[in-house]
């Protein structure tokens, strides 16, 4: 085993199902691939039987006469790093550092690679990789000459407990968050989950490209970077607190915890041409710089969480005076009722957020409700905040801006 080997097994084990599952799908669009199918079998007791991936790519090309130059030749290396990072037809290249294969074996205690490659261009050539789980090797069969088109076709047996936890609609909703961008710099790559077409667009409300800064750092100097962000059209659970590192390309490279509450509907995208350095070694965590960039791209989502929200709040209240539940006279213009319009826009919309059976309601027990918090508002507006607060459970900055708006604060 190389050097570092030992490593690349501990990113299989930190690795989660869908995480493996778009890696493996990385190799394929790195191929070239147009249509890459990714399905399961279910067993009798719900549990997954097995996993493939099927692309329609160049295959995994086997020079005979070179066994060493095998891009499986050794766990945890890999030939893009050392050549142009692009693919034969011209696409940015994700992988670099052979790990795909190893977050891989997190779906199971087999995998097997089925490939045909083009030996000339009248000649195709077939041949399988096996790879089991706590093996310091992979097993090369001998390519013979095949009537079969180029491609790979991965499959996944004795599933581990990671990839029993796999279901279409996470699945998609996953992929779309790490693809997205991707799929729309290359429309011809087609990804199918459980043979439905993966269509992140459908699913994207509006892009933002939040903004591009320099963090000055000493002694090492400048680092740029840009932070852009995903509007999309239903909250996205699974975004919920997730920074996506990117490269210079815009490829999703690493995924981290951004700690912000209320993005539920937005996923942040981090732009750096050191991310692949970061990730590299698995250590972000220790690394300064990459630190100081995420706190930075932090205070900034923030800051634009908290515009997008008073936006949004403003759009409810025109929303509630249509329906005629707006509780609050048009034709007030005080200092006064301004501040506890603006207060009421942001609870209401918090209310309307949090609060399951708020769309099942009708309009006269949503003006009742309205009503009752616009006079919560001009009798004990402190009061208000707090009992919001312990019933929603709302993040401390948007406690504390209701709070200080409820203190007087400028409308």
């Amino acid at each position: 085993m190389k050097p570092g080997e030992t490593e690349l097994l501990r990113l299989r084990n930190q690795t989660n199902a869908v995480g493996a599952l778009a890696e493996l799908v990385w190799n394929a669009i790195d191929a070239d691939a147009k249509n890459i199918h990714v399905d399961w079998i279910e067993n009798e007791m719900l549990g997954v039987e097995s996993i493939t991936i099927n692309d329609d790519g160049h295959g995994i090309v086997y020079d005979e006469k070179d066994l060493g130059s095998h891009p499986f030749a050794s766990l945890g290396d890999s030939d893009k790093h050392t050549v142009n990072h692009q693919s034969p037809e011209g696409r940015i290249l994700h992988g670099r550092f052979g790990k795909g294969r190893i977050r891989a074996l997190a779906l199971g205690g087999v995998i097997t690679w089925d490939t045909v490659y083009a030996k000339t261009p009248k000649t195709n050539r077939r041949y399988t990789i096996k790879g089991v789980v706590g093996e310091a090797s992979l097993q090369l069969a001998t390519p013979k000459n095949s009537k079969k088109s180029t491609g790979t076709e991965v499959t996944v047996e004795h599933v581990s407990e990671k990839g029993n936890t796999l279901d279409a609609t996470s699945v998609r909703r996953r992929f779309s968050l790490i693809f997205s961008e991707h799929l729309s710099n290359y429309s011809d790559i087609a990804i199918y989950i459980q043979g439905e077409k993966l269509r992140p667009e459908a699913m994207i409300s509006k892009r933002y490209l939040i903004g591009t800064e320099t963090t000055q750092l000493e002694p090492s100097g400048k680092i740029g970077w840009q932070l852009r962000c995903l509007h999309w059209k239903e909250p996205v659970a699974d975004s919920r607190g997730k920074l996506f590192l990117c490269d210079s390309n815009q490829l999703v490279i690493g995924e981290h915890e951004l700690a912000l509450r209320g993005s539920e509907e937005y996923t942040f995208y981090l732009d750096c041409a050191k991310a692949r350095e970061w990730e590299d070694d698995g250590l972000i965590a220790l690394k300064d710089d990459a630190q100081q960039v995420f706190l930075e791209a932090r205070l900034k989502a923030h800051r634009f969480l908290r515009k997008t929200f008073q936006e949004r709040a403003e759009s409810l209240a025109e929303e509630l005076s249509e329906q005629r539940i707006y509780p609050f006279p048009s034709a007030s213009k005080s200092r006064e009722v301004e501040r506890q319009k603006r207060m009421f826009s942001e609870m209401a919309l918090h209310i309307k957020q949090n609060i399951g059976s708020y769309e099942k309601m009708n309009l006269d027990n949503k003006r009742l409700l309205f009503k009752l918090l616009q006079g919560m508002l001009e009798l004990q507006p402190k009061k208000a905040v707090e009992i919001l607060n312990s019933s929603l459970k709302m993040s401390a900055e948007d406690r504390k801006a209701l709070l200080r708006l409820a203190e007087g604060a400028p409308v």
